[in-house]
């Protein structure tokens, strides 16, 4: 019977990163999976199970001041999305990279998660990679109505919540997670930029170009978080892997809708999923 195993790892700047292990025996294939924004290392369990039972070992977390990886109430958190990238999924991936040596070490990024991949030093550890709806925020990919709310959250809301609230309510907007106060006021601050957080960042904080795999892109229709055009422009940025692109229409999967968090429902499990799997074999 598959199962999973919970551990803890305290990383340099002294946060504590709850990680669940769905482990498997005798298999080569390792899979981490980085999450998107406020969104619990839980969403992801039903797949993370899916991929175990086809033999893959499957990583999952959640970044400092989210769920099990809060060890203190959020006003009192002090941390950045810069620090998600190069604090915690460094540990994870140095962590995992050690105890796996000779294994094929492969990432599937959702949303943010394949945004802050490319400021991960230790990236090239990486044989696969799987970007789902990952995304430039800059307003200027959106159209019509949507370009003003995209405008108006990142420029007002994010600004203007974190100052009074002393953290980022998201729990008051959409379904997701609270964020620390500097995690939300960085995300912002890069989501105004025309390039994103590459207007920020200066180059020796850039990592794209060390990933040389497979690295497939997903988006889907109609996704309100990352249309087509933004998602195209963040694959680019990693310009030495070699690139495979999908967009993924919902009539072709029988559906109305997949949206922006529906790549890891089980509803797809016999369809979306097996691609998935399809892409993770070397």
């Amino acid at each position: 019977m598959n199962t999973s195993k919970q551990f803890n790892l305290n990383t340099p700047l002294g946060h504590q990163i709850t990680i669940t292990e769905f482990p498997t025996i005798n298999s080569n294939n390792i899979v981490i999976i980085l999450s998107a924004t406020g969104v619990l290392q839980t969403y992801y369990y039903k797949f993370s199970k899916f991929l175990q039972t086809n033999n893959h070992t499957v990583y999952t977390f959640d970044y400092s001041g989210i769920g099990q990886s809060k060890t203190k109430p959020l006003t009192q958190f002090n941390t950045t999305v810069s620090n998600w990238a190069t604090n915690d999924i460094e540990t994870v991936f140095q962590h995992i990279k050690k105890q796996h040596p000779t294994k094929n070490i492969k990432c599937i990024g959702h949303s943010l998660g394949g945004q802050l991949l490319g400021l991960v030093p230790s990236n090239k550890i990486l044989d696969t990679v799987i970007l789902v709806a990952s995304q430039t925020n800059h307003y200027s990919f959106w159209n019509n109505f949507n370009k003003a709310r995209v405008f108006f959250n990142w420029f007002v809301i994010f600004p203007f919540f974190t100052t009074f609230f002393k953290y980022f309510p998201s729990k008051s907007f959409i379904k997701m997670e609270n964020l620390p106060r500097n995690v939300a006021r960085e995300f912002s601050k890069w989501s105004q930029q025309k390039n994103y957080y590459f207007d920020l960042k200066v180059s020796n904080e850039l990592f794209h170009h060390q990933i040389s795999s497979k690295l497939i892109g997903y988006s889907c229709t109609n996704d309100k978080f990352a249309p087509k055009q933004a998602v195209d422009w963040m694959m680019l940025k990693y310009k030495n892997a070699k690139l495979t692109r999908k967009h993924l229409v919902p009539s072709d999967y029988d559906v109305q809708k997949i949206g922006h968090f529906g790549f890891f429902r089980s509803h797809f499990k016999n369809s979306i999923w097996q691609e998935f799997l399809t892409d993770l074999k070397t």
